[in-house]
């Protein structure tokens, strides 16, 4: 295994957890920049109309056909397509694949009522909002002063006004919202495995046990929160960007544990991914950060 900076224990639990193969491709994704890649903002624009848009401008593109509205950029990089008119306008949203898909496996529809449970900075809000076709109930909570006003922002920009952005605790938030949602989006705050890039010292330098635990604390916390404002029949789908076992198929288990109304949803990635029991990762690489996603659904009231 090629010498890197990377905790020794760290390094054990992912071969014992993937396997030494899948430990040198995780590594790989840790070192490498990443493509460009956005999604098609639909509530402003079409992909046809993107794509006119970077032909006529000689923007070497591919499509990503498993996620829709999903484009793939070279030559360009981040700030290039940042600068473009289609994104400084709202019609297109830079965005990680592997952000993308939590979204997609929630699979929400117009009229529904939904929750993003941990929102900011919008990504997966705008997402949402746009599959939903703006109709129906979608409630955003967001914590953090400066989360919450990029969050607004998002919003904003791509056009988005029906989008209930509220600013507070989201356990507190959640008490006066029992039996309310068809859908909820837990995207909750993790310990960022796999978004380690070894350029980054920041990215790595907090990895301790310690730090895992505090965040299964939190993911607990807010999971206890959410999981009663589910209807009968609604669904959850939680996610994270960790490869920590105890914040993504430890949790699961906890939650269908205590909460006997719950049920495991089988889910398929729509990219390349390492299955579990509870759910898929998705394993850092050139195309995409690492994730963690699993659906539950809810078959009574609870309590």
């Amino acid at each position: 295994m090629t010498s890197n900076p990377l905790p020794k224990p760290f390094l054990d639990r992912l071969t014992n957890q993937f396997g030494a193969r899948n430990v040198e491709t995780i590594l790989e994704g840790f070192r490498t920049k990443r493509l460009t890649t956005f999604r098609t903002n639909i509530s402003k624009a079409t992909d046809a109309e993107i794509e006119t848009f970077l032909t006529e401008h000689q923007i070497s593109f591919t499509r990503v056909e498993s996620i829709p509205h999903a484009f793939c950029v070279e030559g360009i990089g981040d700030k290039g397509v940042l600068s473009l008119p289609i994104c400084q306008d709202g019609r297109i949203y830079v965005q990680g694949l592997s952000s993308m898909v939590p979204p997609l496996i929630l699979n929400t529809q117009p009229g529904e009522s939904v929750l993003d449970l941990c929102a900011a900075p919008g990504s997966k809000t705008s997402q949402i909002a746009a599959d939903m076709q703006q109709q129906g109930q979608l409630i955003a909570m967001e914590q953090n002063t400066v989360r919450f006003d990029k969050l607004l922002f998002t919003l904003a920009k791509q056009g988005l006004p029906f989008v209930d952005a509220r600013k507070g605790n989201a356990i507190q938030l959640c008490r006066s919202l029992h039996n309310t949602f068809d859908a909820i989006l837990a995207d909750v705050p993790c310990t960022a495995e796999g978004r380690m890039n070894l350029s980054l010292e920041r990215s790595y330098a907090y990895w301790s046990e310690r730090n895992i635990e505090k965040h299964v604390a939190m993911q607990k916390d807010l999971l206890r929160a959410a999981v009663p404002c589910l209807k009968p029949g609604g669904r959850l789908v939680y996610s994270t960007c960790t490869l920590a076992p105890q914040e993504n198929e430890g949790i699961i288990r906890w939650l269908l544990k205590t909460f006997p109304h719950l049920s495991l949803v089988p889910i398929q990635s729509p990219l390349p991914s390492h299955p579990v029991s509870e759910g898929f990762y998705l394993l850092p690489s050139v195309e995409h950060e690492g994730l963690f996603v699993a659906c539950v659904n809810s078959e009574s009231v609870f309590g």
